[in-house]
């Protein structure tokens, strides 16, 4: 017993560590600028080390039956591996990491979190209400702190200034840029909203407690307003009404009585903090408020074009991922030409062909059904509304995320998708008490 409860023990100290990284990757690199590379490639090491430990961890039946999903995905992606050994050998590696590596952290959140350690799994509300509150203060600290502040510039020294709208910077808090300070929040609100539901249920509801739960709330949606970014904005609206609609498409009086005084508070809150702190919102307005749309539809369309001229097995995995052409002489040499492919199914589409394009998307369709049909098979009512978000995260994220592009999100993506699981495992454990 004593055995398990350190494997559980590692794999939460994994994914803490992991978590922790991505929020202040940003902070580090600039402040050990000699350490860049390091720092950026360090959250690879953490998934590695995971797979490790999973390779050599006895798993539980959940764990066996997760893992099970990861191997698949390795035999249906394993053709293109040895098709990139002819391109370039590297991509193998590279590849293999952007596809396949980070599903470990879907297999970890089963093993650290087994279906009676609900208590444990509960100290993420402590580290997301933490995470969220030094984040959007950070946000704010940069806006009120002069540009040539070293915080507000980026991991490469230049000033955020270039990305400023209305005269206002597009910040990027802890982060190496604005980007991931957006896919964050994103990611917070589901995970936010998650834990408050089963804190609900395992709480003393104090005014305080709820006090507290509306103030990190007010300030994570503070915080995608002065990204300047729409997609921090939209993300965020998107989980909460996906996260409802599942909610009352099971008990619709529940989600009603749920989410009446949250509207009230944030109807009656939210437009004060406009009014008292409008530099906020400014970079945002500007940005929303424009009419230019040129391009937008032959940017939609320009995937779907590509398809029907791409090869088979395409032109080399995780060449068009940030930090590619540090590794492989052959991405640079793309990336140099001034190619690059803007959205995620554009990428796959150029990266792995006709091919990925059916096994990859056809991959995410199955985790998206699957987290769907563990969301209806979750009894208590709390539980449920809990994975609800998770799985609003995972149905955007997996339908139009950049899973592809972008590690951090992809990181998230598998995260949410393991937390759905442990929700489900709580759940049958506490049935079967009752």
């Amino acid at each position: 017993m004593e055995k398990i409860t350190n494997q559980e023990a590692k794999a939460r100290k994994l994914i803490y560590a992991l978590l922790v990284l991505l929020v202040f990757e940003g902070v580090l690199r600039k402040t050990f600028p000699f350490l860049g590379i390091a720092i950026f490639f360090l959250k690879d090491i953490l998934c590695l080390i995971g797979l490790y430990f999973i390779i050599n961890t006895k798993l539980s039946a959940t764990s066996q039956k997760t893992a099970r999903v990861f191997k698949a995905a390795i035999i249906l992606i394993y053709p293109l591996l040895l098709y990139n050994l002819f391109i370039d050998p590297i991509l193998i590696v590279w590849g293999g990491k952007l596809y396949l590596l980070y599903f470990v952290i879907a297999v970890l959140m089963t093993i650290a979190f087994p279906p009676d350690y609900k208590n444990r799994f509960l100290f993420f509300s402590n580290l997301f209400a933490i995470l969220i509150v030094t984040t959007v203060l950070t946000g704010i600290l940069q806006l009120n702190l002069p540009s040539a502040h070293w915080l507000n510039r980026s991991v490469g020294g230049e000033s955020l200034e270039n990305f400023s709208a209305a005269g206002q910077l597009r910040i990027s808090s802890t982060f190496s840029f604005t980007a991931q300070y957006s896919f964050f929040l994103v990611f917070a609100c589901a995970v936010f909203l998650a834990f408050f539901f089963i804190n609900v249920k395992n709480k003393n509801s104090t005014v305080l407690f709820f006090l507290i739960q509306a103030g990190t709330f007010l300030l994570l949606m503070v915080g995608g307003f002065s990204t300047g970014g729409r997609s921090a904005v939209l993300g965020i609206v998107t989980i909460i009404v996906i996260g409802f609609v599942c909610i009352g498409l099971n008990n619709l009086f529940f989600a009603i009585k749920k989410i009446i005084i949250p509207v009230l508070l944030f109807l009656f809150v939210f437009p004060i903090i406009k009014i008292w702190k409008p530099e906020y919102f400014a970079a945002y307005t500007e940005r929303s408020s424009g009419t230019n749309n040129d391009g937008i539809l032959d940017r939609v369309l320009e995937p779907f074009v590509q398809l029907t001229s791409s090869s088979y097995f395409g032109h080399g995995l995780g060449v068009m991922t940030n930090g590619s052409d540090q590794v492989s002489s052959y991405a640079a040499s793309i990336r140099n030409s001034g190619f690059w492919t803007e959205t995620d199914f554009s990428t796959i589409v150029w990266e792995g062909g006709l091919y990925l394009t059916v096994v990859w998307y056809g991959f995410r369709l199955f985790v998206i059904f699957t987290a769907f049909r563990i969301l209806l098979s979750i009894k208590n009512k709390d539980f449920y509304s809990a994975a609800a978000f998770l799985f609003a995260y995972v149905l955007v994220q997996g339908l139009i995320g950049t899973l592809t592009i972008q590690p951090p999100i992809a990181i998230y993506f598998w995260f949410c998708f393991g937390a759905i699981i442990c929700i489900q495992k709580f759940d049958e454990y506490d049935s079967q008490l009752h």
